[in-house]
């Protein structure tokens, strides 16, 4: 049977594997944005070009119609400065992953995680304010972007260590959620461990054994396609 401290201790694991997935999805999107960054096709600043066809428009009598596509108004300076908000959104994450792995129990663990939200922190504070000052600095991004996904596998790591699931178990949901389509696969893996926390170590095995058979047979019926409604 469960004690109150084990269940404390299983509640908080699970907050932060929650947390670890919200700072591995942030350190993705600061990866993209770090990349948009890089590519120099995109135009900082279109209001010279607009006013030169303007001015040509009036001179010529032709007929000049402003528009402007995302390619050009999304520039290297907006990829900086989306770097930078979602490396803040991966390290406040890993903060919180970090801070419920230490009352889980995994002290070590949770002062690396930490560490790296603080490292993350702080190249997106420079990305910001580089970005606000319209400072085009393409290797920050991409230093920004590198350390968001190293606080993310720290908090990764330490929400590994602060469950009761062990490597093996937690493993096996990995595996287990992997066969789902990747929009259920978050949402699966989370109620799975939800469930496995919660029970007694010697239940485990058979649990396990059962979510993978379960696992083959969702994967089927998730990517089957919706029947249609009838008139």
């Amino acid at each position: 049977m469960t004690g109150p401290a084990q269940a404390v201790a299983a509640v908080n694991a699970v907050i932060a594997d929650r947390y670890a997935t919200a700072a591995a999805t942030a350190a993705r999107e600061a990866t993209r944005a770090a990349s948009m960054a890089l590519q120099a096709r995109r135009v900082q600043n279109v209001t010279p070009e607009f006013i030169g066809k303007a001015e040509k428009a009036v001179r010529t009598g032709a007929t000049y119609e402003q528009t402007l596509q995302a390619s050009d108004s999304y520039g290297q300076l907006a990829g900086i400065a989306s770097t930078a908000k979602y490396a803040a959104a991966a390290a406040n994450a890993t903060r919180y992953a970090a801070d419920a792995a230490r009352k889980a129990g995994a002290h070590r663990t949770a002062k690396r995680a930490e560490r790296a939200a603080q490292v993350a922190a702080w190249w997106a504070d420079m990305a910001q304010h580089r970005a606000e000052n319209l400072h085009y600095a393409p290797y920050t991004a991409v230093q920004t972007a590198r350390y968001a996904r190293r606080a993310a596998a720290a908090a990764r790591y330490a929400a590994r260590a602060s469950g009761p699931l062990g490597r093996f178990t937690t493993s096996a949901v990995g595996l287990a959620a992997a066969l789902l389509p990747s929009s259920s696969r978050d949402r699966y893996a989370e109620e799975w461990k939800s469930d496995l926390c919660h029970l007694p170590q010697r239940q485990r095995t058979r649990h396990v054994a059962g979510m993978l058979s379960s696992a083959v047979r969702l994967a089927v019926v998730l990517r089957q396609p919706a029947p249609r409604s009838r008139r």
